[in-house]
């Protein structure tokens, strides 16, 4: 959800933030904290109940 926003609002990884941090998350690897939960939600125009959400990460390489 998070990239199909992205796209909408024609954003880039850089203005949600560390581009490295970013894409860990949009590559499932690494969880969203309640902050990025609380600015994705406000930015991205997403409900946060959508964020809150359990998924699985995707360890190792």
């Amino acid at each position: 959800m998070i990239k199909i926003r992205l796209e909408e609002f024609d954003y880039n990884q850089n203005e949600l933030g560390n581009r490295s941090t970013i894409s860990k998350l949009l590559n499932y690897k690494q969880p969203l904290s309640l902050k990025m939960i609380r600015e994705f939600s406000e930015k991205l125009k997403i409900p946060a109940e959508f964020l809150i959400k359990d998924y699985q990460l995707k360890v190792g390489h």
